[in-house]
């Protein structure tokens, strides 16, 4: 079914999607987008305009440091919802036999924890390992 235009500018006053690249994430690292990109254009529209240098590095140095900050904060917001659904999981390992990955998490179970590095990755569900 398709929406209507009324209900797309609804949507998107309430701030649950806006043309749809917004639904992933967050409304912390959704502002922290917006403010980078916008500094970041303040300060080319400022370089367009011929203003002084040092005001235009004002504002890049502004919107850089936010920009890496909207990348940290997207990259643990994911982080977390990976181990939010890694914790409602059963575990039906054979080896530890524990009855939930909560379990598995807090224990660090080397049989069903995948990890990379120091990231949990996932857990595994597999019997036959």
């Amino acid at each position: 079914m398709k929406k209507s235009y009324c209900h797309l500018i609804k949507e998107s006053l309430s701030g649950s999607c806006i043309r749809g690249w917004c639904r992933w994430m967050d409304p912390t690292t959704r502002w922290i987008s917006i403010l980078g990109i916008a500094a970041l254009c303040f300060g080319l529209a400022l370089f367009v305009l011929r203003v002084p240098v040092r005001t235009i590095l004002i504002f890049f140095a502004i919107g850089v440091p936010l920009i890496i900050l909207w990348l940290y904060a997207d990259e643990k917001s994911k982080q977390q919802k990976r181990i939010n659904k890694i914790i409602k999981q059963r575990c039906i390992c054979s080896i530890c036999k524990h009855e939930q990955a909560k379990v598995c998490l807090d224990q660090k179970c080397a049989c069903c924890i995948m990890m990379k590095g120091s990231d949990i990755m996932g857990h595994s569900i597999n019997p036959l390992q």
